[in-house]
């Protein structure tokens, strides 16, 4: 039987997005899911027979990139090269490339413009299989090339059944030069209906990264504080539908796990694909068929987030994912209790890591192979076993491979070829040990850089579905198949890093404190709660560096200031005190739309509070959108012009929300101060009226002492004569 794969129409949509007529989409370690412009490959795969049973044709659609050459100077070469005996062989034949000499091989390039041709672009190359022949090379006539393979018992041990590298080159005929060339695999299969098949647990993420804005006004945070982040290419949110509504349209009925990032579910409703979130919907609504893992809101480092010292945050990215992606799909949440499924990652894990995600309600892990040593195996497969965690924790885990995760973006530029790589190496570790007696499975999980990628996702479930020799399947059927873990070879050691991570957790731990703060103080806006702990969730992104995890976090800052500069405590006012207590009023303006409770704190120097004391608390509710006034007794010690200070703060005191400073003037004078005045007063009065009774007393005696009443002087003016002492 022969599969040719994918839909044309759908291909040529996501190519779109990926090929030269627009920029492809990769990413690098350490960087965001960003739109990177791929160079076109010289020839490009469209379509493929993913596997051909005897009598059936090997079939390709290929696409010629950009060239000088004429079209009537191409040809395509094919050589067919021995089965392979191994999956060393297999990594051989992609790396070095195909090794001896071809089975079967073109004796001349097919002319291109031979070649069917296809609408909207490219050409067809159909090659029947011939089981047997006398001659390695088979002559090309008409456009046309026979593959003829060697009989059982000459190759692929005693049968012709196996995987063949098949080297495919575009050919300038006039020059006799190589323009390009890839390899791909034929696979070739006689197994029957009942043949125990290779169970393979395909996960994919449909996730997108969001780096910060640039420089958002407070006024933008304010009305949205999504805001803060800046939303990706459009290339980028197309692809995640497109990969999307690949799995629910073009293949409901294979096997497949996703990993759905809340953040993306946020950039779906958001755009114009509400599609999307409906065909989400459905996916999750079938759980045998499409697993939606426990997934945190943005992909994160576990190991990291533990390592800084913040397993809360860990905590928190897998409940907001769970409560984000619940919530868009209608899929409800499992509880803790009855465990979270698999925590699926491609990085290392520590003992301690491990621990917290046991506690966190996940009893199973896949982890990449190169994480784990002495971990069990069958050949090449993998198998479940038990690995231990700090504080007595243990979980059932099994290794990922990591060969098949770099296949996910072995070929730039040629999404479809690297799928096909992908199911050709699951067919050779079928074929390592074909029909076995018990289960045999492995995991293809996509690497944290992966972008969405339709058109590889198409040719991935395409080449599963009723695949002879390999049967998707979820990953919680995946561990089903085993229900006793194996034994680890030696200890099952994990090989997570303790270095120190790169994540900015002091700033994401104030951050977070400011939040907790704020979070007690506002009564009914549990919607902008979230949205600014989205905030600091989406700082902890894997795929952000450092520095761009660290600006995050800034705006994250922002969005909270933001808020917070709704609230303001009336300051440069003046309050004069007439006596030596009295009411000060406090005012605290909100300009917010839900009602704020938090603690009114006073402190000053000189003023004595109803405590007693020189600072005094007292809890407070602010009404949205009014100016909340509060009366406050204080008492001067002495008058004068006193500074007091106001602070508004959260309940737990933790976030400072607002401040303030007053005047009070105090013109009041205490009891002493009054006694001492008027002792005063008296004394002064005392000494006058002593004062003036001795005046009266010496002037009435000068006046007895001069019977004339005069002064000594004459009627004119002169004094008369004095006695002397002569």
């Amino acid at each position: 039987m022969t599969r040719t794969l994918g839909i044309m129409g759908t291909l040529v949509a996501a190519l779109a997005l990926l090929m030269p007529s627009g920029p492809a989409h990769a990413s690098t370690s350490g960087s965001p899911a960003v739109e990177l412009t791929t160079p076109s490959p010289a020839l490009v795969l469209e379509s493929q027979t993913a596997w051909v049973t005897p009598g059936g044709s090997f079939d390709l659609h290929l696409r010629t990139g950009t060239t000088d050459v004429p079209a009537a100077d191409l040809g395509v070469g094919v050589s067919v090269y021995s089965c392979l005996s191994s999956v060393s062989g297999f990594d051989q034949s992609l790396g070095t490339g195909p090794l001896g000499t071809p089975v079967s091989s073109t004796t001349a390039p097919l002319s291109v413009s031979g070649l069917p041709a296809v609408p909207g672009g490219g050409f067809d190359l159909s090659m029947p299989v011939v089981v047997g022949g006398t001659s390695p090379a088979s002559p090309s006539t008409g456009g046309a090339f026979t593959i003829r393979l060697l009989p059982a018992g000459e190759q692929c041990q005693s049968f012709p059944a196996g995987v063949f590298p098949v080297r495919i080159q575009l050919v300038d005929t006039s020059a006799g030069t190589v323009l390009g060339s890839f390899t791909t695999h034929l696979v070739y299969t006689e197994a029957t209906a009942g043949t125990q098949r290779l169970r393979v647990g395909v996960v994919l993420p449909v996730q997108a990264t969001q780096q910060a804005s640039r420089g958002p006004s407070p006024a933008e945070l304010l009305a949205r504080p999504s805001a803060a982040l800046a939303t990706p290419p459009d290339a980028v949110v197309d692809a995640v539908a497109a990969t999307v509504s690949t799995v629910a349209t073009q293949h409901p009925t294979v096997p497949v796990t996703l990993q759905v990032s809340g953040q993306t579910v946020g950039l779906l409703a958001g755009t114009s694909h509400g599609a999307a979130l409906t065909q989400l919907g459905q996916l999750a609504s079938a759980p045998e068929v499409h697993q939606l893992t426990a997934a945190p809101f943005t992909p994160v480092d576990a190991s990291a987030l533990v390592g800084s010292g913040l397993p809360g945050e860990l905590a928190q990215q897998v409940a907001r994912g769970l409560q984000v992606v619940g919530a868009a799909t209608g899929r409800p949440a499992p509880t803790v209790g009855d465990g979270l499924g698999p925590w699926i990652t491609g990085q290392p894990l520590d003992t301690a890591t491990v621990g917290a995600l046991a506690g966190d309600g996940f009893r199973q892990v896949v982890l990449p192979a190169t994480g784990v040593s002495g971990a069990p195996a069958e050949g090449s497969t993998t198998q479940p076993f038990s690995l231990a965690g700090s504080r007595g924790t243990q979980v059932t885990a099994m290794a990922s491979d990591d060969d098949l995760t770099a296949r996910f973006s072995g070929q730039p530029g040629n999404p479809v070829l690297a799928a096909h790589q992908l199911v050709a190496e699951l067919a050779q570790l079928y074929y390592e040990q074909p029909n076995g007696s018990t289960p045999r499975a492995v995991l293809a999980v996509a690497p944290a850089t992966w972008t969405d990628d339709p058109a590889f996702v198409d040719a991935l479930l395409g080449s599963l579905d009723g695949n002879p020799v390999t049967q998707a399947v979820t990953t919680t059927q995946l561990f089903g198949l085993f229900p006793t873990p194996a034994p680890c070879r030696t200890t099952c050691r994990l090989t997570g890093s303790t270095g120190t991570p790169a994540l900015p957790a002091t700033a994401i731990r104030a951050q977070r404190g400011r939040l907790d703060g704020f979070t007690a103080a506002t009564v009914g806006s549990r919607a902008l709660v979230q949205q600014l702990g989205d905030l600091v969730l989406g700082a902890e992104a894997q795929a952000l560096r450092p520095a761009q995890q660290s600006n995050v976090v800034s705006n994250a800052k922002a969005a909270l200031d933001a808020q917070l500069g709704q609230l303001a405590v009336e300051g440069d006012q003046t309050v004069t005190l007439t006596a030596s207590s009295g009411l000060v009023p406090v005012t605290v303006v909100s300009y917010a739309a839900y009602p704020v409770v938090g603690s009114l704190l006073l402190s000053s120097d000189k003023l004595l509070f109803p405590n007693g004391q020189t600072e005094w608390s007292s809890p407070v509710t602010l009404l949205p959108h009014h100016s909340n006034v509060v009366y406050v007794r204080v008492r001067s010690r002495a008058p004068g012009v006193f500074r007091l200070d106001v602070s508004l703060r959260s309940p737990d005191g933790s976030l400072r929300m607002a401040t303030g400073e007053l005047t009070v003037r105090s013109t009041s004078s205490s009891v002493v101060g009054i006694v001492l005045t008027a002792g005063a007063v008296a004394v002064l009065a005392v000494w006058w009226i002593r004062t003036s009774v001795k005046r009266r007393a010496a002037r009435r005696a000068e006046e007895a002492d001069d019977p004339d009443g005069g002064d000594g002087a004459d009627d004119h003016g002169h004094e008369g004569p004095t006695e002397s002492g002569s």
